[in-house]
């Protein structure tokens, strides 16, 4: 069997919603693809027992450990990354790709794209580029940041050049800071950005603690920030490398207490 050209990470806590969530893939592309879901609950039979391009490891780890976890399981030309409250819009996976396929063959090149986000899908506006940037939001802000620079919460990226930089800091724990450093480092080692004209995701939205949003919640305002705007509010944050070990995830707790009472 040929391998997928893309390979999608989920770090996965709703398993009520994968199905759709792989259906609506089904629906964006026609390329070959995979799904590799880490979490810690058991997956739909639909999916875990008659679909030949989803993975799945269960794990009770961070957000960012999970991603990492499935970082590795990876085979496709191409990555990228979704949320399980989300759902990729029809032909918008092909769009973009075709987008990073027009931009050459450096494998530095990088696809961002827009998502919506909301409950109501009627009332749903797209953000203006500036609500994009890692200097568009106060808590990712920094004076020694390029104000040119993109965040990746929605990121096609090449597989090798993703592997080289050791995919994510599993020391933040939810994804946005999580994303946000991996961003940075690929735009501080040379990634070419193209801000996409075709959204890729619909998701929806937990505000607060509303929800199972709490434990992100917490973790992204009273851990991750602050080690976020540590780190990059230095001016000497440039002289450290941009690569780190993909197996990092090894030194993040194996429950995530956040989570799950122990």
């Amino acid at each position: 069997m040929e391998k997928p050209e893309i390979s999608i990470i989920l770090p996965g806590i709703r398993p009520y919603n994968w199905s759709k969530l792989y259906d609506s893939i089904v629906k964006s592309t026609t390329r070959g693809f995979e799904l590799i879901v880490v979490g810690p609950y058991r997956p739909p039979d639909m999916l875990q027992n008659n679909i030949y391009n989803f993975k799945y490891v269960k794990d009770y780890g961070s957000p960012m450990r999970a991603s990492n976890i499935g970082a590795l399981l990876c085979e496709g030309k191409l990555v990228t990354w979704v949320a399980d409250d989300a759902v990729l819009l029809p032909e918008s996976l092909d769009k973009n790709i075709d987008l990073l396929y027009t931009m050459g063959d450096d494998t530095k090149n990088v696809v961002v794209a827009k998502y919506y986000e909301g409950d109501d899908h009627d009332d749903k506006p797209l953000q203006p580029d500036r609500y994009f940037k890692v200097n568009g939001a106060d808590c990712t802000r920094s004076p020694f940041l390029s104000d040119d620079w993109w965040l990746f919460n929605v990121a096609i990226m090449h597989r090798s050049f993703f592997d080289s930089l050791g995919a994510w800091d599993c020391s933040f724990e939810a994804c946005p800071m999580g994303h946000t450093d991996l961003a940075i480092r690929a735009q501080h080692a040379g990634a070419n950005v193209a801000m996409s004209e075709f959204p890729l995701l619909d998701c929806g939205h937990m505000p607060g603690t509303t929800g199972d949003h709490a434990p992100i919640h917490y973790a992204q305002l009273g851990h991750d920030t602050p080690r976020f705007q540590q780190r990059y509010r230095d001016p000497e944050w440039a002289n450290k490398p941009t690569k780190i070990d993909i197996n990092n995830w090894k030194d993040s707790p194996t429950i995530w207490k956040r989570r799950f009472l122990i």
